[in-house]
């Protein structure tokens, strides 16, 4: 072996790769892995020096002819990257294309717990809301024109959307939207009033509609609540349904107290 020292193989081996235009790890890849059956073995001068130049030889011959007993083992593939379990919970599972676009929708029945005025707008409202979840919700509705303090106040029910994504209103997060009918020039505003006996939680259906909710970001992202709103209507009785379809709980549906033909939102 001693005829075959690194220091003089390296440049052999580079002006060999030099010659047939490629690139060193070219050569010296496929040679590694037919002398020593590893890609991961030592340096591929001291692996030639190491076994000198006759077996090298025949071992590459071996190898040009397929009967090479030397394998190199096969390449161990990178497992996939773990998605990450928020981002999967935010992508949601996936949505049926003929899914009716008001099942996407999430409208449960909640409880005020706590109410109080914005300290920075004199739009707003802030209250936290009882939705069936282990935390209540934090949402802020523009009412403060409509309703006092004592109007819209804690024990009260209401109908909550509750798949929307958290938005800053006056830099208050809120998380849900507090459904109320308006006329068409938003000098009246009615809350939805939820039947007694509703319980907070409960999602708020349409008889024969069946679909899951979509994750927040999928719902934001596919426009949903903008879909839906065009139909969401009060009727002659005051009413509230979508396509003409009323919004029920499991104690009735949901109306207003005074406004009828009207938009709610």
């Amino acid at each position: 072996s001693g005829e075959w020292p690194p220091a003089a193989l390296e440049p052999l081996i580079n002006k060999f790769a030099e010659e047939k235009g490629l690139k060193l790890g070219q050569v010296a890849s496929p040679m590694r892995a037919s002398l020593t059956g590893s890609s991961a073995s030592p340096g591929i001068y001291e692996v030639m020096w190491v076994l000198g130049k006759d077996e090298v030889c025949g071992r590459l011959q071996d190898s040009i002819e397929g009967k090479n007993p030397i394998k190199a083992e096969p390449k161990k593939e990178a497992p996939p990257p773990k998605e990450d379990k928020k981002a999967k919970a935010a992508k949601g599972t996936p949505v049926p294309s003929d899914q009716v676009e008001f099942t996407k929708l999430e409208i449960k029945v909640g409880r005020l717990t706590k109410t109080w005025a914005h300290p920075e707008s004199e739009k707003l409202f802030c209250e936290e809301i009882d939705v069936g979840e282990e935390t209540v919700r934090s949402v802020a509705s523009g009412l403060r024109a409509f309703y006092t303090e004592e109007q819209f106040a804690p024990g009260r029910l209401v109908a909550v959307v509750t798949n929307l994504k958290p938005a800053k209103m006056a830099g208050f997060e809120s998380a849900g939207m507090v459904l109320a009918a308006s006329n068409d020039d938003h000098t009246k505003v009615e809350l939805i009033e939820v039947p007694e006996g509703a319980k907070p939680g409960e999602r708020i259906f349409i008889e024969g509609l069946e679909g899951d909710a979509l994750a927040p970001n999928q719902c934001a992202k596919k426009n949903v609540l903008k879909n839906v709103l065009p139909d969401l209507k009060t009727d002659a009785g005051c009413i509230v349904g979508w396509q003409g379809k009323p919004l029920m709980t499991s104690a009735g549906p949901l109306r207003t107290l005074t406004m009828a033909g009207v938009s709610v939102g």
